[in-house]
């Protein structure tokens, strides 16, 4: 054909063509292959970069908490000093009268109470009085009485035939007791010493060399030789006799022990009595 290049010609450029082409192709499978890489390794990149930190754990914290065993206090006690105190069912004039008392005990003691609430009325105080039924209480004028305290607690348990003196909550001496018979038991309550007596000079009245009287009364007697069936801790002579349920509702300890008793405790210290 006219004007046509060679066969030799054409045959070089359809090589070179060829060649060309191979070229590209393996650019591009090269380029490829490169983006594909740089691609996982970006993926890995941005999963790392994506993923949230941990954080760091927050220190384990145990709370202690500690309980304090309130501190034994003095027990406080009141002693009349007017002629007549009236003790009220409510800390005001107008309530009704609940007892009223003179300024001494029936065997000539001044008349003392265990107080249970001193702060809630100003003026008055809640005692303990020395009347039945037992626990009875009331609220007298604290301008009719002298504040006191005791450091001493006597209690009992009855089921345990047991006295133990404390001191501020701690046990200064204990002993065996005798306690009230099945028909005439020892009841228990809050009492509070009322009337200690010295009876040195009366070894044969029954009630050991001393005795302390108390504000609470037999449930079942209400007259005792001439008394109201009054209660009392006092001593016995016979000490074997420890142990066992036989008095008229008294409770009776060796007369060793009731003089290291009566040698500590005074007029208010509470006597505490439990089955």
């Amino acid at each position: 054909m006219a004007g046509s290049p060679p066969r030799s010609d054409r045959s070089a450029r359809r090589v070179h063509r060829t060649r060309v082409r191979a070229a590209i192709a393996a650019g591009v499978v090269a380029a490829l292959a490169v983006g594909g890489i740089a691609g996982w390794a970006l993926l890995r990149d941005d999963a790392k970069a994506a993923a949230p930190k941990k954080r760091a754990a927050a220190p384990s914290t145990t709370m202690i908490t500690t309980t304090t065993t309130p501190k034994p206090v003095a027990a406080v006690t009141a002693t009349q000093k007017v002629p007549e105190v009236t003790a009220y069912k409510d800390a005001v004039e107008t309530s009704a009268a609940v007892t009223k008392l003179s300024a001494m005990t029936e065997y000539g003691l001044p008349r003392t109470f265990l107080v249970t609430d001193q702060s809630s009325r100003p003026g008055w105080l809640d005692v303990l009085l020395p009347i039945r039924p037992n626990g009875a209480s009331g609220w007298i004028k604290a301008s009719d009485v002298t504040l006191g305290e005791t450091d001493y607690e006597i209690r009992i348990e009855l089921g345990a035939h047991k006295l133990t003196l404390l001191k501020l909550g701690q046990p200064v001496l204990d002993s065996s007791v005798v306690i009230g018979a099945d028909k005439t038991p020892t009841p228990v309550g809050k009492f509070y010493i009322t009337d200690p007596l010295d009876l040195h000079s009366q070894p044969n009245a029954g009630y050991g060399v001393f005795a302390l009287g108390i504000s609470g009364y037999s449930d079942v007697l209400t007259s005792f030789k001439g008394g109201p069936g009054q209660l009392a801790v006092h001593g016995t002579s016979n000490p074997g006799q420890v142990g066992q349920n036989i008095s008229n509702g008294c409770v009776r300890v060796p007369n060793d022990i009731i003089e290291q008793i009566a040698a500590q405790v005074s007029l208010g210290t509470p006597v505490t009595i439990v089955a």
